[in-house]
């Protein structure tokens, strides 16, 4: 009865047996791969998560502080945070940057040209010019605040450091930052991250929009500084922008559909599910309405900055974990690879 089978196999097709081996069955191939994932994961550490929540951070401070100086909302206790979280975070970046690199000369390699197509080289450079916009900016209100003395220096950055211009040239460069991020990671052939390539971007930056707000709304209140109007335009704006959030991440899951799993597995959905969903953006949301107490709102900028770093985590820890999916990855290639109804094959 065997012989007949194979005999049948090898007439079907023209005389040359076709193997049914676990190894060598293709149509088993794309589902096991042997067991080896076909892609390298991203072994990034612990420092780059946290390089990406600091870069949305400062994109976002950047924003609001900008905006509120344009449209001519003078407190200068708002202002002077955002211009001093701006240069920090620009220091912060490229340490756990380099740090994640292991040797410092690969950051100094990556400047040596620019790539308009590579979202790394990209976001080297943005990083110096944000970092050196910021730097001025920071300059110059050191100079102002005395900090630097009061001597013809800071004089002298005073009267040369046009800060509300560089702050508007500073913004768009502020606001690639923090989208980027997400852009970097959607740029790779990992299934989560590739098949939700469109709303990375998006995602990342609201997020960082949404920690920013946060943190300068709690550094605000732990110093009581800042006028009431200013505490009160920033609830507004934290309730807004979590909404966004929320859609964005709402959207991406769709996206992603059941490539998106990882996000929701036994080691993960903790981040994820409670740290981002639960305790990042549905628990800061409740808090944020009904009466406005200094408590409330130092709990929910402290639980939106938390969950905003939870996020970072799970959707680097789900990439890796989607990268060793061998089934995962064959199956987006065919998804992507597919003809869309209507082509002519």
């Amino acid at each position: 009865m065997t012989d007949v089978s194979q005999a049948s196999r090898q007439q079907q097709n023209g005389g040359v047996e076709t193997s049914r081996h676990p190894e060598t069955d293709p149509q088993r191939q794309d589902k096991n791969y042997y067991g080896i994932p076909p892609i390298k994961k991203a072994h990034w550490t612990w420092q780059i998560p946290i390089y990406f929540w600091i870069g949305g951070i400062a994109a976002g401070v950047q924003l609001f502080t900008t905006l509120a100086n344009v449209l001519g909302h003078k407190d200068q206790a708002l202002i002077r945070i955002g211009r001093y979280t701006a240069l920090v975070a620009m220091i912060l970046s490229p340490i756990f940057l380099i740090w994640d690199l292991g040797r410092p000369e690969r950051f100094y390699n990556m400047m040596r040209i620019w790539k308009l197509r590579s979202p790394m080289s990209n976001q080297t450079w943005s990083l110096v010019v944000y970092g050196n916009l910021s730097g001025l900016i920071a300059a110059r209100q050191a100079a102002e605040d005395g900090l630097l003395g009061r001597n013809f220096l800071s004089r002298l950055l005073i009267k040369a450091i046009p800060a509300r211009l560089l702050s508007v040239l500073a913004l768009p460069v502020a606001l690639f930052v923090g989208s980027n991020t997400g852009t970097l990671l959607s740029a790779t052939s990992v299934p989560i991250w590739a098949r939700n390539w469109a709303l990375m971007g998006p995602t990342f930056l609201a997020s960082g929009v949404s920690t920013a707000l946060s943190y300068l709304s709690l550094v605000l209140h732990l110093g009581r500084w800042g006028e009431e109007r200013t505490l009160h335009v920033l609830r507004r704006a934290e309730r807004l922008i979590i909404l966004v959030e929320t859609a964005l991440i709402a959207a991406s899951l769709l996206r992603m559909g059941r490539w998106g799993k990882p996000l929701f597995s036994k080691e993960i959905a903790p981040l994820f599910v409670g740290g981002t969903l639960l305790a990042g953006i549905a628990a800061p949301f409740a808090l944020l309405f009904g009466k406005e107490t200094r408590g409330k709102s130092i709990l929910a900028s402290t639980l939106v900055l938390a969950g905003g770093l939870a996020f970072r985590f799970a959707v680097v820890l789900a990439g890796r974990e989607s990268a060793d999916d061998p089934e995962a990855y064959f199956t987006f290639a065919k998804k992507e690879n597919a003809p869309e109804p209507g082509d002519k094959i």
